[in-house]
């Protein structure tokens, strides 16, 4: 991946360096109804203690509702400050590019909340690819992305430029059938301003 593939990436990465205070102050610890649903029903797929591979941690809410339940948490992500955020605050944190590295595990399940929406459809396959690899069969992958069609940029909610890939869930399953995922639910959700698919998926069995 060239420098020009990767610039929407780095500026994206660069909002949120740029404007954690911003998001921080709009990220809500108490998640609406729909999105609590989709957390418990991962809870219910989860074996007793399962390790979670986190991607985009952010402020860190998930992971601490995860972890409330006994779910072993690696929190990690590709903007420095939230990981050194989240250090400050005791807990151990990695950073991690989603299209330049690896993922390790195996893990029980890689979660995702409003990341991959920032990928390209030639990049969502590959890290839907890589989260295979990371988990053991069957193994789960969680992930929300918004619903829609195309790209866009925005400079919505902290004021600096982001972007977004939009989707359908035709789509969505074309590309987790083709990176070896099997979907276990993708539900319609309204959010703030637009819908978001709840993904649900299982890896296949080999």
């Amino acid at each position: 991946m060239n420098d020009a593939d990767r610039s929407h990436l780095s500026v994206t990465l660069a909002a949120y360096e740029q404007g954690i205070e911003e998001y921080l102050r709009q990220s809500n610890a108490t998640p609406p109804t729909a999105y609590a649903d989709f957390r418990h029903q991962i809870l219910s797929l989860l074996p007793a203690g399962a390790r979670m591979l986190e991607l985009g941690t952010g402020p860190g809410h998930d992971a601490l509702f995860f972890e409330s339940f006994g779910v072993r948490v690696k929190r990690t992500d590709g903007a420095q400050g939230f990981v050194e955020r989240l250090r400050a605050s005791g807990h151990q944190a990695e950073l991690l590019e989603l299209t330049t590295s690896e993922f390790g595990g195996p893990f029980d399940i890689v979660f995702a909340n409003a990341v991959l929406l920032h990928l390209t459809a030639i990049e969502l396959g590959a890290v839907l690819a890589k989260a295979a690899r990371a988990v053991g069969s069957p193994g789960l992958l969680a992930f929300t992305v918004k619903e829609g069609d195309g790209a866009a940029w925005t400079t919505a909610k902290i004021d600096r430029p982001r972007y977004f890939t939009y989707w359908r869930e035709t789509q969505l399953r074309a590309h987790l059938a083709a990176s070896g995922w099997t979907p276990v639910s993708i539900v319609r959700a309204q959010g703030r301003s637009e819908p978001w698919l709840y993904v649900v998926c299982r890896r296949a069995r080999q």
